[in-house]
């Protein structure tokens, strides 16, 4: 029977452990790390996501309110002036009140790219949840592997003191 000296076993043992070791320190900590980022950016597009439907709300509001003005006659110049500069802060032009088919026209367009820039980051967290998901496996499987290494590491330096026991 081959005879194997006690500290090569014991040896053996503890470079299993330290592997497992630096498995769990470096690996799986960038890992986590990774993990906890891709969440602040999925929070992040969720907030952000958030306040552009206030956006399209808002502006729908000063549609509203516009149709409201204009249905109880003609609009006082003051008035009109200070929503028209209202409308130019959220559709970057300046457009005349009195086309209000332009206005709606402007208004959609505006809606329309809010809502593009809603499902763009709505579709880039789908692909981060993904992404999240497969880096949690691969965490998960690196901790069975760092515990295998550390349960074959203890066992062999275990060995040792069986080897004792039956030398004895």
């Amino acid at each position: 029977m081959l005879r194997i000296p006690t500290w090569l076993v014991v040896l053996v043992g503890l470079l299993f452990n330290i592997s497992a070791a630096l498995i769990t320190h470096f690996i799986i900590e960038g890992k986590t790390n990774q993990l906890n980022s891709l969440s602040m950016q999925m929070k992040n597009n969720d907030k952000e996501i958030s306040l552009l439907w206030v956006q399209v709300e808002g502006i729908e509001r000063k549609r509203e309110t516009l149709y409201l003005l204009k249905n109880q006659g003609e609009l006082d110049e003051v008035i009109a002036l200070q929503f028209s500069r209202l409308l130019a802060l959220h559709l970057q032009e300046n457009i005349p009140l009195a086309d209000i088919q332009l206005v709606d026209k402007k208004i959609d367009s505006y809606q329309a790219n809010i809502r593009n820039e809603i499902d763009n980051k709505f579709f880039l967290n789908l692909e981060l949840v993904e992404l999240e998901m497969l880096l949690q496996s691969e965490v998960a499987r690196l901790r069975s592997w760092s515990l295998f290494l550390q349960m074959i590491g203890l066992s062999l330096i275990l060995a040792r003191d069986l080897s004792r026991q039956r030398a004895v």
